[in-house]
């Protein structure tokens, strides 16, 4: 049986795809078995022409088994 927990997370970037690709790649290099996510949170910052986007994310993963020998 598998376990899972969830963590909050927030990425930014030029739009919401990359603002969550970037949250979903840094959360990649620590936490192993990464499962599903879901936004709970679009916001944005205006800086004259330029838009950047911030996404907060929960995202799931599967608590791996230690390996006992």
């Amino acid at each position: 049986m598998a376990v899972q927990k969830a963590v909050e997370l927030i990425g930014s970037g030029a739009t919401v795809d990359e603002a969550v690709g970037e949250a979903l790649d840094r959360a990649g290099l620590t936490l192993q078995g990464i499962t599903s996510f879901e936004v709970t949170r679009i916001a944005g910052d205006v800086d004259g022409a330029r838009l950047t986007y911030q996404v907060q994310l929960r995202v799931w993963f599967t608590l791996l088994e230690p390996v006992h020998g």
